[in-house]
């Protein structure tokens, strides 16, 4: 079923990202003429030619014909990319074995797609052998050739697009996906400090909110309170990344973010002494500060990180930093919520001081090796940032495309608990949604990682969120738990290899007098469009069905999408740094 889809998006985007579909020609697959005989046998089968094959017979007959697709892929296992193909084959012909030559399939998906089981020989509700790798998730029924399909339906079109995708762009010996190429950074000392000093403060920062929201919640009972704390951590951030564009450029960045988590250690002290008091504006003023201050870390790190490592090892450093993101909201999101349980919400915020205390003193230890960036073309006017902004055509298109994305994800992040109590899970849905992003988020980072990412990463934004605007028109149109949170894996998984992408092309394209600028203003502008998204939203579903909201939500994806496709189609790419000697 996602064969023919796969291998149209997999031929679309090897041509988007530079590659030349015309060197698959010059892949050699060993035992080929297994698929076309396994595919004859299973048409065969499950036609009205297979109706007089008696049902036992007709279970070995597919059960053997995944045993030739399986014996294809084993033999051309060198082929990495073909990896997700293998182990999808793999899995469903568990399934169908287990269940004697048919695929176990979920009444609720069937139905969601509109299909009768009983009308379909290869699938059966009755087979209820290791369920969850069988037919557990569906298309909508509003959709042409509706159908039910398994987690390894899913690995086998993913691994097809991807193969084809790499086939079409390896042809100079290197590797597109590599692990060595994703750890590389962590051999430089500086680097370490860095990441690791990011991962606890940020774990800090959701310890920081979960613990407020905890104790706020518990002390008022009132959902308003604890939209109103969220609300006052996200909006001095657009002050901050003003501020940011600002004084970045113009200090020591090590120096920066040593201050500011000793500034925010103070800010959750404050924090304790106003929760000690029982002074809920004490706690408003203190998450105020300690947002603005974040997005001044938000733009000091990407500016930094070319100074430490060549500018080949840009995106997979930016995609562990990703990933370390990711750890800390579970890590910090866990901790707060345990400590609340153990000993209390001020036992908490100390244990929260002592994050920023740490972060500060790895910071401090930061020893720049490679070529520092020099600051002497800086002016004194503020705002001479924002003109460097506005003069790059390509800087401005992706900030323009970012924020337009950022309007669809907070109105969609917004309107996520109502869809998602719609499709049956009930008031757990949201965290259940969060979570199946978090994991989309995490394995997009690591895709990143392991890419050799080129000249074409401004095509790939675009093009994967167009890709993005198509999974949110799904989502509007699915009814079914399982797909829907399958779904939100898909959309997390594409957006977590565009926010890893946009630090990567800003740190290849900007001038690094200016890094600082760039993320700082870009930080401003989405946080800014992130907050309208999220007052919108209200407003949008007191007029339309959850759905419809999303779907809406997907028409500024493919505005963001066209933005970043158009303004990005010729390469400019330039080293992240150069020998001082060069720039004297």
């Amino acid at each position: 079923m996602f064969l023919l889809p796969s291998l149209l998006l997999g031929l679309i985007f090897a041509v988007l990202l530079g590659g030349k579909p015309a060197r698959l020609a010059d892949v050699r697959f060993r035992i080929s003429w297994t698929v076309p005989l396994a595919l004859v046998v299973q048409i065969g089968l499950f036609s009205p030619l297979g109706e007089g094959v008696p049902t036992a017979l007709a279970g070995s007959i597919h059960v053997a014909s995944y045993a030739l697709l399986l014996a294809f892929a084993a033999a051309n296992y060198r082929i990495r990319a073909f990896a997700p193909v293998l182990l999808g084959l793999l899995l469903n012909a568990i399934a169908v074995a287990a269940n004697g030559g048919r695929m176990p399939v979920w009444p609720e998906a069937a139905k969601a797609a509109g299909l009768d089981p009983a009308l379909h020989s290869n699938i059966s509700e009755n087979a209820d052998r290791l369920w969850f790798l069988g037919d557990v998730f569906s298309m909508p029924s509003a959709v042409p050739l509706a159908n039910v399909f398994s987690v390894g339906d899913l690995l086998i079109g993913f691994g097809m697009a991807v193969f084809l995708v790499v086939a079409s762009m390896e042809d100079d010996g290197e590797r597109i996906l590599s692990l060595p190429r994703l750890l590389q950074p962590l051999r430089m000392p500086a680097y370490r400090r860095l990441a690791a000093g990011r991962l606890v403060s940020m774990v800090g920062d959701w310890f920081t909110m979960g613990a407020l929201i905890g104790w706020i919640y518990t002390d008022t009972r009132s959902t308003g309170a604890v939209a109103g704390l969220l609300l006052v951590r996200l909006a001095p951030s657009i002050l901050g990344g003003g501020i940011a564009a600002v004084v970045v450029d113009r200090l020591p960045k090590e120096r920066l973010l040593v201050a500011v988590e000793v500034a925010r250690a103070v800010a959750v002290a404050g924090a304790l002494v106003s929760v000690l008091t029982h002074q809920q504006v004490g706690i408003f003023v203190a998450v105020a500060i300690s947002g603005g201050l974040a997005a001044l870390s938000t733009a000091a790190i990407p500016a930094l990180l070319p100074s430490m490592l060549p500018a080949e090892q840009l995106p997979a450093a930016n995609a562990e930093l990703g990933l370390s993101a990711d750890a800390s909201r579970a890590l910090g999101a866990l901790g707060a919520g345990t400590a609340l349980a153990l000993i209390g919400a001020p036992a908490a915020l100390l244990a929260d001081i002592a994050t920023f205390a740490v972060a500060a003193a790895l910071y401090r230890g930061l020893s720049v090796s490679g070529v520092r960036l020099t600051t002497q073309r800086r002016q004194d006017n503020p705002l001479v940032g924002l003109r460097y902004l506005l003069r790059h055509r390509r800087l401005l298109v992706l900030v323009f495309s970012f924020a337009s994305a950022t309007v669809a994800t907070g109105l969609a992040n917004a309107t996520l608990p109502r869809y998602l109590d719609d499709v049956g899970l009930g008031a757990g849905g949201y965290g259940f949604g969060i979570a199946a992003l978090g994991v989309g988020l995490a394995l997009g980072g690591l895709l990143v990682g392991l890419t050799r990412v080129g000249p074409s990463a401004g095509r790939w934004i675009g093009a994967a969120l167009v890709v993005m605007s198509g999974l949110f028109a799904a989502l509007a149109l699915v009814e079914h738990a399982p797909t829907a949170l399958l779904l939100l894996a898909a959309i997390g998984f594409v957006d977590g290899t565009t926010d890893i992408l946009f630090d990567t092309v800003v740190q290849r394209e900007a001038d690094p007098d200016f890094y600082g600028s760039v993320f700082g203003f870009a930080s401003a502008f989405f946080t800014t469009t992130m907050v309208a998204a999220i007052a919108l939203a209200p407003v949008a579903n007191d007029l339309l069905a959850s759905n419809a909201v999303i779907l809406g939500a997907s028409i500024f994806l493919v505005l963001a999408g066209l933005i970043a496709l158009l303004g990005m189609r010729s390469p400019s790419v330039r080293l992240a740094f150069e020998p001082a000697e060069q720039r004297a």
